[in-house]
């Protein structure tokens, strides 16, 4: 995926430094990478929770090879999941995160050949929840029940919507 200079790659070892440096508190760190997610962490501890190397994780990077986002998907229900995602701090709000749920969809089809996506968001990730309404993503009830739930709204997308070609 290549947008405006941007492109999404596979997530390298070499983007570990500048990703870490974007979750500074417990309660960010929590809240991205769920409840289980060490904190304080070096990376090695970061690698084993985030589970880079083993979940299809990639990198949205622009056109100098810096890191602006960061995500990864995988089966969840039987729908391609969009987890961990974050963009950089100095990019929010400049259509990044936009780029990288489109990108990681679009991965995410051709590798699971599922036709929905789902995610989970804060419920007081206002400007986020936005945006994945924008992108077609509705609030679903979510089918099992777990205790984290209760801070979070589960949404679904269809591929078909999610991947329109703008015009």
């Amino acid at each position: 995926m290549d947008t405006y200079g941007n492109r999404l790659v596979p997530f390298h070892q070499k983007h570990l430094p500048k990703l870490m440096s974007w979750i500074g508190s417990q309660q960010q760190c929590t809240q991205w990478g769920g409840p289980g997610f060490r904190y304080p962490f070096d990376s090695q501890s970061f690698s084993e929770d985030c589970r880079w190397k083993e979940l299809p994780s990639f990198a949205l990077e622009n056109a100098q090879g810096e890191l602006l986002a960061f995500g990864q998907f995988y089966n969840r229900l039987d729908h391609c999941h969009l987890g961990r995602l974050i963009v950089a701090p100095s990019a929010r709000g400049r259509g990044v995160g936009k780029q990288l749920v489109r990108g990681l969809a679009a991965q995410g089809r051709e590798a699971l050949h599922f036709t929905q996506c789902s995610l989970f968001v804060l419920k007081n990730n206002s400007a986020a929840k936005a945006l994945y309404e924008k992108l077609g993503f509705e609030v679903c009830d979510y089918p099992e029940t777990v205790d984290w739930l209760d801070e979070c709204h589960y949404m679904i997308a269809p591929m078909e919507k999610l991947l329109e070609v703008e015009h």
